[in-house]
C-alpha cells in the first residue's frame, strides 16, 4: 500500500466551514487523525487474519478497500494544500516533491521485501520457482503487479499456489492512480484558475466525482463479465481512491454538519467494514457494488473524526495497542504474505492456523525492525529531506538494484537438469509399458528429462492453427473459434477422407498431438471444438473463476452440436476434467449429462468416443520436481487412489457413456502402474502443471490411442 499503509501521511490542512456554518474550533480540521492511524490497524488486522485463515472473516480481504479509502483521502488531502495555496508560478504545489516523499517512505520497505523473497525463495525452494518469482518481481519492481495478475488470469482467492509478491497488486493500484491523480487535479485547478467559471476546489471535486461515477460503473461491469481482472485492474478500484478524494474536497464543508461529527457514525462506519469482513466470502463477486459496503463505512467513519475525537477513537480506535499497529501496519502488510506463503511451500501442504498465526506474529516482529532500521532513518534522514534529488536518485538506486535481483532469479537461474542417470528410449508400445512400470520406482529426475523443467509450462498443444487462427477458445466467449467458418483444422489434411472432431475442454485439448499423428496416418480432417472449462456433457457449469454460472459454456456447447450437424463427422472424441469432487448431486447431474450428450451425438449420425480423464497428480508436477529432483517417488508421485480423483464420477461417466451407446477409452493402463502415477516415464515428463499431459507424452501415446479408437467404416 502508499498512503494507506504509510505510517505517518502528511494529513490535510486545516480549513474553515464555508461561510454561514459553524465555525470555530468545534469545525477546524484536524492535522493528525488517531483515528485513522487506528483505523490502519483494523484494515491491516482484516487482511492478515483472512490470508492467515480465521474462518470468521472470510471477507477480510476488504481491509484492502479500506486502505484505498484512506489513500485517496490523505493524498488528496495533501495535493490540496498545495494546489489551492496560490495562482499559477505562485502554486506551492511540486510533482518531484512529492513523488520524493512518496520514495522515501514507501520504496526502501518494498525493495527490501522483493529482494528478500526472491533470495529465499531460491534458497529454501528451487531455481524454477525463484525463476516464477523473479518474474513476478520485474512487475513488481515496476508497480505492475496487478497488470500480470490481470492478464495470467490469477484468481488472488482461490485455492491454488500463489506468488508469494502477489499482494504487490494493491501497490500497483495506488501508485498507478498517483502517476496521474496529480496531473489532473493541477490541470482541473489551472482550468478553473484561467476560466474562473467555477472555484478550484470545486473543480477538483469535479474530477473526483466524475472518477467515482465512471471507475464504480466500470467496475460493476467488470466483475460480472471478467471477475479476475476486475479485482486487480486500477480502473475498477479508482472510484474507491475517489471516494477518500471526494471527502477530502469536501471535508470543510462536511465539518460544519454536526451530526456527521458524532460517535454513532463513526460506529455505523466501523459496523459496515465488519459486516463486510464477516459476511463476504470469496465468492462474493468483488469489488463491483460489494465494495460499496467497505467504503461506505470507511467514508462515515473518516468523516465523524474530521475535527474532534469521537467515542469510537476514545474506546478503541486511539488506543495505544492500534496505534502502534497503525504505525506498521505497512511494514506488517509488505512482510506477512510472502511468510505465510513461502512457508507454506516449504512445508508442502496449507498452514494450520495455529502456525499460520504464528507467522504472522514473526512477520510483525519483521515489520517492526524494518521500521526501526530502514524506513524510520530514511524517512527522516535530513540530507534526503532536503533534497529532492537525492531523493529521487536513491529510488533509481533502490529499483536498479531490485530489478537486477529479479531478473538474475528469472534469467540467470540455473537451467534444470536431472541429476539422475540419462534414460533409455522409448520407441514401441512395449517398451512404453515397462517406462510406466519402472517409473513407479523413479527417484531421481534423469539427465535427459524432456521436456525439461522450464519448459514444461510451454509444452502445450499449440493453440492455433497453421493459419493463426485460435484453436482453443477462452472462458469469456461462446464462439467456436476465432476464424469465420467456426472451427480449426487441428491434424490431417483439411480435405482428408474422413472427418473427426475432438470436442470438450482443455483436457480433450490435450489429446490434439497424438490425435494428429493419428490424422495424419489414416488422412482424416481433424477438427477443434474445444473450450477452457466447458466439457461437452450437457451439464450446467459454475465456473469457479468467474464465480457464477457459466452459461458462456452452455451457449458454446450448443454452438458445437450445430457444427457437428453441419460437419457429420464419423467420429467425435470427447473428454472432461475430473480433478475434484464436487458437492451435492453434481455427480448425478453429470451422469445425465453425459448419457443425453451421447444419445444426441448418436441421433447426429456419428460415433461418440469417450476418453477417460487422466489421473490427477494434485501438484504443480514441475514445480515439485525442482523441489525434490532426488526424491521423485516418495515427493511427487501420487498412488492410484490419490490419482483417481473423484472416483464415483469416473465410474458413473464411463458407465453412462457405454449405455448411452459410446465407445470409452481409459488411458490409466498407459499412465499408471498398480501402484503408483508417475510423472516421468522413461526421459518423459508427463505432465506440465497439476493435470494436464505435456504435449510430448501425449504424442508418445499415439500408437495406443490409435489402437485403442473404434475403427471408422
Amino acid at each position: 500500500m502508499t498512503a494507506g499503509l504509510d505510517p505517518a501521511p502528511p494529513p490535510p490542512a486545516p480549513a474553515s466551514a464555508p461561510a454561514g456554518q459553524e465555525t470555530g474550533p468545534a469545525t477546524e480540521l484536524r492535522r493528525f487523525r488517531p483515528d485513522v492511524e487506528g483505523l490502519r490497524a483494523v484494515a491491516v488486522l482484516l487482511v492478515v487474519l483472512f490470508h492467515a485463515g480465521v474462518p470468521a472473516l472470510r471477507g477480510g480481504y476488504v481491509g484492502v478497500d479500506v486502505f484505498l479509502v484512506i489513500s485517496g483521502y490523505l493524498i488528496t488531502g495533501h495535493l490540496l494544500v498545495g494546489l489551492l495555496a496560490g495562482s499559477g508560478t505562485e502554486q506551492r504545489f511540486s510533482l518531484a516533491a512529492f513523488y520524493a516523499r512518496r520514495i522515501r517512505r514507501l520504496l526502501p520497505a518494498a525493495a527490501l521485501v522483493v529482494v528478500v523473497t526472491v533470495i529465499a525463495t531460491w534458497a529454501s525452494l528451487s531455481a524454477l520457482q525463484a525463476r516464477q518469482v523473479g518474474v513476478d518481481a520485474l512487475w513488481a519492481t515496476f508497480f505492475g503487479m496487478n497488470v500480470h495478475l490481470a492478464l495470467t488470469g490469477v484468481d488472488y482467492q482461490a485455492n491454488q499456489d500463489p506468488s508469494p509478491l502477489q499482494h504487490f497488486w494493491s501497490l500497483a493500484v495506488e501508485e498507478q492512480f498517483y502517476l496521474g491523480w496529480p496531473l489532473a487535479l493541477l490541470a482541473a485547478v489551472a482550468v478553473a484558475r484561467r476560466t474562473g467559471r467555477v472555484s478550484p476546489r470545486a473543480a477538483v471535486a469535479l474530477v473526483a466525482g466524475l472518477v467515482l461515477v465512471g471507475a464504480l460503473a466500470y467496475s460493476v461491469h467488470l466483475t460480472v463479465a471478467e471477475p479476475t481482472p476486475a479485482y486487480f485492474l486500477t480502473p475498477t478500484r479508482a472510484w474507491e481512491l475517489a471516494a477518500g478524494a471526494l471527502l477530502a474536497v469536501a471535508a470543510p464543508r462536511l465539518a460544519g454538519i454536526r451530526w456527521l461529527r458524532t460517535t454513532p457514525v463513526a460506529w455505523a462506519g466501523l459496523a459496515l467494514v465488519l459486516l463486510a469482513a464477516t459476511r463476504f466470502t470469496p465468492a462474493t463477486p468483488f469489488p463491483g457494488y460489494a465494495a460499496a459496503l467497505p467504503v461506505a463505512g470507511t467514508v462515515l467513519l473518516l468523516t465523524a473524526g474530521l475535527t474532534r475525537r469521537t467515542g469510537l477513537e476514545r474506546r478503541l480506535l486511539g488506543r495505544a495497542p492500534l496505534q502502534a499497529l497503525g504505525r506498521l501496519s505497512y511494514g506488517w502488510y509488505l512482510w506477512h504474505w510472502p511468510v505465510l506463503v513461502l512457508a507454506a511451500l516449504v512445508a508442502g501442504r496449507d498452514l494450520r492456523l495455529p502456525e499460520a498465526l504464528a507467522l504472522c506474529a514473526v512477520a510483525l516482529w519483521m515489520a517492526l525492525c524494518t521500521s526501526i532500521a530502514l524506513e524510520n532513518p530514511l524517512r527522516s534522514m535530513p540530507s534526503l529531506v532536503a533534497s529532492t534529488t537525492r531523493t529521487l536518485r536513491l529510488g533509481a538506486v533502490l529499483v536498479l538494484v531490485t530489478a537486477l535481483v529479479a531478473a538474475a532469479a528469472a534469467v540467470v537461474a540455473p537451467r534444470l537438469m536431472g541429476v539422475g542417470v540419462q534414460a533409455a528410449a522409448i520407441t514401441d508400445s512395449a517398451q512404453l509399458d515397462a517406462a510406466v512400470l519402472a517409473g513407479q520406482r523413479t527417484d531421481a529426475v534423469p539427465a535427459d528429462l524432456t521436456p525439461g523443467l522450464v519448459e514444461a509450462a510451454d509444452d502445450k498443444p499449440a493453440l492455433d492453427a497453421d493459419d493463426g487462427i485460435s484453436c482453443m477458445v477462452g472462458l469469456l466467449t461462446a464462439e467456436l473459434s476465432a476464424d469465420p467458418g467456426g472451427s480449426c483444422v487441428a491434424g490431417g489434411t483439411a480435405d482428408g477422407t474422413t472427418t473427426v472432431v475432438v470436442a470438450g475442454d482443455s483436457h480433450a485439448y490435450q489429446w490434439i498431438p497424438a490425435l494428429r499423428e493419428i490424422a495424419g496416418q489414416r488422412n482424416w480432417r481433424l477438427i477443434s471444438l474445444t473450450k477452457s472449462g466447458c466439457p461437452l456433457y450437457d451439464v450446467v457449469m459454475v465456473n469457479t473463476q468467474l464465480k457464477r454460472e457459466y452459461t458462456e459454456c452452455t451457449q458454446w456447447r450448443e454452438k458445437v452440436f450445430e457444427r457437428i450437424a453441419d460437419l457429420r463427422p464419423a467420429m467425435v472424441i470427447t473428454s472432461a476434467a475430473v480433478f475434484s469432487e464436487r458437492e451435492g448431486d453434481f455427480t448425478a447431474r453429470w451422469t445425465t449429462g453425459v448419457t443425453t450428450t451421447m444419445e444426441r451425438l448418436r441421433t447426429l449420425g456419428t460415433r461418440p468416443v469417450v476418453l477417460a480423464d487422466v489421473p490427477y497428480p494434485r501438484r504443480d508436477v514441475p514445480t515439485c520436481l525442482a523441489q525434490h529432483p532426488a526424491d521423485v517417488r516418495d515427493s511427487c508421485t501420487p498412488t492410484l487412489t490419490d490419482a483417481m480423483s473423484d472416483p464415483e464420477r469416473r465410474r458413473a461417466t464411463a458407465a453412462a457413456a457405454v449405455s448411452a451407446g459410446a465407445v470409452v477409452v481409459d488411458p490409466q493402463a498407459w499412465l499408471c502402474g498398480p501402484q503408483r502415477c508417475p510423472v516421468i516415464v522413461g526421459q518423459y515428463l508427463v505432465y506440465s502443471d497439476n493435470s494436464h499431459l505435456t504435449a510430448t507424452y501425449a504424442r508418445l501415446l499415439a500408437g495406443r490411442l490409435a489402437d485403442a479408437l473404434p475403427p471408422l467404416t
